[in-house]
C-alpha cells in the first residue's frame, strides 16, 4: 500500500517513545498521525485509545512506519478478539 491510498487497519493502541502507536501484530508498530496544527493537543486526544483495540481508517505512509487520519472520528474501539462487537438482541 503506497500513501495516498485509504486503507483500513486493526490492532492494539500503545505508548512507544513519547508517541502514539497502533501495533498490528505484524511488522513494526505505526505511528497514528493527525491532520491537525497542534501536536501536542493531538497526542492528548489520542492518549484516550491507548490499550485499547481499535480499527483505525487512513491512509499509510510511504517510508515512514505511520497511518494518516483525519480525526479521531476515523478510530473505532473494538471489543476483544472472538467477541462479537454487539450483544445479541432479545
Amino acid at each position: 500500500m503506497g500513501l495516498g491510498q485509504k486503507g483500513i487497519f486493526t490492532g492494539i493502541v500503545k505508548r512507544e517513545k513519547g508517541a502514539i502507536v497502533l501495533d498490528c501484530g505484524n511488522g513494526p508498530a505505526l505511528e497514528l498521525a493527525m491532520n491537525g496544527f497542534n501536536p501536542a493537543a493531538d497526542l492528548k486526544a489520542l492518549e484516550a485509545f491507548v490499550g485499547k483495540r481499535v480499527r483505525v481508517e487512513g491512509i499509510e505512509g510511504s517510508g515512514r512506519a505511520a497511518i494518516f487520519i483525519d480525526g479521531i472520528a476515523a478510530i473505532t474501539v473494538l471489543g476483544p478478539p472472538g467477541r462479537p462487537s454487539r450483544p445479541p438482541q432479545p
